[in-house]
């Protein structure tokens, strides 16, 4: 029986998607030959259903340093940080301030609980920053580890040193493959394992007449969602644009913001109410809140959007629409192209852009048979290239692989 211990450093109080694919992997795994465990940084919801099939979850505290300080209000302070050497000061002496007072006594904790879990390999599901002291515990114990890399980070020459002693990198999409060799982040190996959705634990179990009544919405009524937590990046301003726009062609459209506020969404979320209100949109645009039932949700809808504004590493929520037999319309940025095939199972449009989203939605709520086409084949590509059981397989060959040579 191999061990296998998941660290999951993330933190705002939401499940995002890194840690919903992690829980989905272990979901995959065969029980009967691997024995997961999972350690998070703080309480989240999904931890019942780990706790239903028997994964123990262990919880560390991990202090993080503020970004924001007094000096910040200094002029002086502000302009002296703009000097070269000074920055470069700044910069160095807060690296040895986080590695004293957030990452190794994290670490220090962290090799305790591989060690009385007598784990055999270590899944970093956050990457090389998040997760800098996951990898120095693998060190201090000898334990090969994964570091699962799932976004464009920013690298120091601390990451770049350290990344070197990493038993296996595992990017996401060719996308990230291809930052981190560009930013001289290389593993001793080096493999793309694209993640993917348990299915099985996907599936509506309400009509979708019945969802959408319980949302306030007709049944006739054209629906199209973006789902996900709630911050700048994330881009939901931009679907408000573009149904300023659709509602002026299709009335009767309807558009549902889904997704939890994330801690640093607060004041975005603000901005996206006004941003609704200004354009009249009250009726034509819900935003839900966070939703246990996003299956049931997403089925309710006719097109699933995407509209992160900066380069996404993998998007998840067109994963869900896919296989949901949705037609997703997506920003073409990061990894995403690698998840859609332009014009067959959805539409790239250019980040940001409400208008080309505009045009787009109105062309499929006007095509009922342009959707249906294009949702049964993004469902097929879906389950074709990013099966649950597929990704499992490879991960866990990779375990065995490093446990071999270790």
């Amino acid at each position: 029986m191999l061990r296998v211990l998941v660290i999951e450093a993330s933190s705002g109080g939401v499940v995002g998607g890194s840690l919903t694919g992690l829980v989905h992997m272990i979901h995959g795994m065969d029980r009967t030959k691997i024995a997961p465990a999972i350690v998070l940084y703080e309480p989240k919801e999904i931890e019942a259903d780990l706790g239903r099939i028997g994964v123990p979850v262990y919880h560390i505290f991990r202090r993080r340093l503020r970004k924001e300080h007094s000096l910040l209000q200094y002029d002086g302070y502000r302009r002296a940080k703009e000097v070269g050497g000074i920055r470069s000061a700044l910069r160095l002496g807060r690296n040895f301030l986080r590695f004293g007072v957030e990452e190794l006594p994290a670490a220090l904790r962290l090799a305790q609980i591989i060690y009385q879990s007598r784990t055999d390999v270590v899944h970093l599901g956050n990457g090389v920053r998040a997760n800098f002291d996951g990898i120095m515990a693998c060190l201090m114990t000898r334990t090969p580890c994964v570091v699962h890399v799932k976004g464009f980070e920013k690298y120091s020459s601390r990451e770049r040193w350290i990344s070197s002693r990493i038993d296996a990198l595992v990017p996401m999409t060719k996308a990230v493959e291809q930052h981190c060799a560009a930013n001289g982040i290389h593993g001793r190996m080096t493999k793309v394992i694209y993640d993917a959705l348990d299915e099985s634990a996907y599936r509506p179990d309400r009509e979708p007449a019945e969802v959408r009544a319980d949302l306030g919405l007709h049944n006739g009524d054209p629906c199209i969602g973006v789902a996900g937590n709630i911050q700048q990046w994330k881009g939901q301003k931009v679907l408000v644009d573009a149904m300023a726009k659709v509602v002026e062609e299709i009335p009767a459209a309807r558009g549902l913001i889904i997704g939890g506020v994330h801690r640093a969404g607060a004041g975005y979320h603000d901005e996206l109410q006004k941003q609704i209100r200004s354009y009249g949109l009250e009726r034509n645009v819900l935003i839900t809140g966070f939703r246990r039932d996003i299956a049931n949700v997403m089925n309710a809808l006719d097109v699933v959007v995407h509209t992160s504004v900066t380069p996404e590493p993998f998007g998840r929520v067109i994963l869900e629409g896919m296989l949901l037999g949705k037609p997703v319309i997506a920003s073409a940025a990061g990894g995403v192209p690698e998840l859609i095939d332009d014009g067959e199972t959805g539409f790239l449009i250019p980040p940001g852009d409400s208008e080309a989203l505009a045009d787009r939605l109105v062309m499929l709520l006007r095509d009922p048979a342009l959707r249906r086409r294009m949702g049964e084949k993004s469902r097929e590509w879906a389950r074709q290239k990013f099966s649950l059981a597929s990704h499992v397989r490879e991960m866990c060959a990779l375990y065995e692989n490093l446990t071999r040579r270790n």
